[in-house]
C-alpha cells in the first residue's frame, strides 16, 4: 500500500531546495521538478521521486533523486529502524550488492517534518504489492521463462548479499543481545516483546505458532550473515527481466540466510494463494527454488519449515499493524478480507505443512532406524 503525497509540495520543494543547496554548496541552489511517487512505494514510509537541476556558468547538471521519509504518522515496527536502514544502505555501497547510492541524510524533522534520506533514483520497473503482481502489471505480460529468469535473478543477488563476509563490514549497530543471541531466536524474542503493539495478542492461531516456535526454534551455527529482513521481489527494481537494485532496509538484521529465503517464498505466497489468485506460471516452485538456493549457498538449507513458520508468523504481525492503519483511515474491508484475515489464515496453512512435514520425518527415520 502506497503512502500517499499529502504533504505541500510547494513547501517541500523548497525544504529538498535548501536542503541540496547545503549538501552541494559549489554547485549553487538548484530547481526542483515535479514531485512524485512510485505506484509500488511501501506503507513502511514515504518515497519522494523528484529531479533537481543546477545551471551555472553554462554548466548544466542534473541529478534524479529519491527522496526517502521516515513514517511521522504510521509506524509499523515498535522501534525505528531509520538509523539502522541508511548505516545498512551506506556500507552495502561499498560492496558488490547493488543498492542506490546515497546523497545524504538528514536525520531530524526540520524540514519535512520528519528524518528522510535522499538517493540516486534508478530506472527500472518493480514488481506491484497491491494491486498483486499475480493480479496485473509488468510481470503478468511476461513469457514464462522470463518471469523465472526475474525470480532467480533476485536469488543470486539475495546469495551475493548472503556471501558477504560480516568481518570485513562493521556490523556491530545491528548485534542487539538484549532478546538472545543473533538469528532467528533473537528475531522471535523481539517479536514476542511487542505482541501488544501489533495487536495480535489473544489469536489463536498466532498463540499456536508461538508454542511451536519456542519449541522448535533452532540454534544457529554462526558465524551470523547480514540479512535483508525484507527479502521479496517487490523491493527489487528490475531492468527488464535482470535485477538492478535491492530495495528497504527496515528490517536489516543478522542470522542465517534461510531466514531471508523463507521470506522471499512466503511474501510471493501470501500475494497469490493467501489472496486467493493462481501463482504466476514460470515462477519457480518452492522446492525448485529451496534447491536453487542451496546450490547459491554452497550448502543444503537448514531447519528450512522453522524459518518458513517464523516468516508467516511475523508476517502475520506487520499485516495487523497495516490493517489497523488502513482502518484508522477509513478503509472498509468487504466481507473482513482484512490483510491480517488473509495473513493469520495463511499462517495456519503454514503450521499444518510444518506438522505435517514434521510427521513425515518422524515415520522415514523409524524406518531407517527399524531392523
Amino acid at each position: 500500500m502506497s503512502v500517499p503525497l499529502l504533504r505541500d509540495p510547494s513547501r517541500t520543494r523548497e525544504a529538498i531546495t535548501q536542503w541540496l543547496a547545503d549538501r552541494f554548496p559549489e554547485e549553487g541552489t538548484p530547481t526542483i521538478g515535479t514531485l512524485s511517487t512510485p505506484a509500488e512505494t511501501g506503507f513502511s514510509g514515504e518515497t519522494l521521486l523528484c529531479d533537481a537541476k543546477w545551471n551555472q556558468e553554462g554548466r548544466r547538471l542534473v541529478r534524479r533523486l529519491a527522496i526517502r521519509v521516515a513514517p511521522a504518522s504510521h509506524s509499523l515496527l515498535p522501534e525505528s529502524p531509520w538509523r539502522r536502514q541508511v548505516r545498512v544502505q551506506e556500507l552495502l555501497a561499498g560492496t558488490d550488492v547493488p543498492v542506490a547510492r546515497i546523497h545524504g541524510s538528514e536525520p531530524t524533522g526540520d524540514l519535512l517534518g520528519a528524518p528522510f534520506v535522499v538517493m540516486e533514483r534508478i530506472d527500472g520497473q518493480v514488481p506491484g504489492d497491491i494491486p498483486s503482481y499475480h493480479r496485473s502489471g509488468w510481470l503478468t505480460r511476461l513469457r514464462p521463462a522470463d518471469r523465472a529468469q526475474v525470480w532467480n535473478g533476485g536469488l543470486r543477488l539475495m546469495a551475493r548479499l548472503h556471501r558477504l563476509d560480516p568481518d570485513t563490514l562493521d556490523l556491530s549497530f545491528l548485534d542487539d543481545p538484549a532478546h538472545g543471541p543473533a538469528g532467528i531466536r533473537r528475531q522471535f524474542g523481539e517479536c514476542l516483546a511487542h505482541l501488544g503493539f501489533y495487536g495480535v495478542e489473544g489469536d489463536p492461531v498466532v498463540t499456536r505458532a508461538v508454542h511451536w516456535l519456542r519449541a522448535n526454534c533452532p540454534e544457529e551455527p554462526g558465524p551470523p550473515r547480514l540479512l535483508w529482513g525484507d527479502a521479496r521481489i517487490g523491493n527489487i527494481i528490475y531492468s527488464g527481466h535482470a535485477p538492478v537494485a535491492l530495495l528497504d532496509w527496515e528490517m536489516a538484521a543478522l542470522g542465517a540466510p534461510e531466514g531471508d529465503l523463507a521470506w522471499y517464498l512466503f511474501t510471493d505466497r501470501y500475494l497469490s494463494e493467501g489472496l486467493d489468485l493462481p501463482r504466476l506460471p514460470g515462477l519457480p516452485s518452492r522446492q525448485e527454488t529451496i534447491a536453487a538456493y542451496a546450490s547459491l549457498l554452497g550448502r543444503p538449507l537448514r531447519n528450512f519449515p522453522c524459518y518458513e513458520v517464523f516468516a508467516a508468523f511475523r508476517f502475520s504481525l506487520i499485516t495487523s499493524r497495516v490493517t489497523r492503519l488502513m482502518t484508522s483511515t477509513g478503509i472498509q474491508w468487504p466481507s473482513g478480507r482484512t490483510p491480517y484475515a488473509q495473513s493469520v489464515a495463511l499462517l495456519a496453512r503454514v503450521l499444518d505443512e510444518a506438522g505435517e512435514e514434521a510427521s513425515a520425518q518422524e515415520v522415514r527415520s523409524q524406518e531407517v532406524c527399524a531392523p
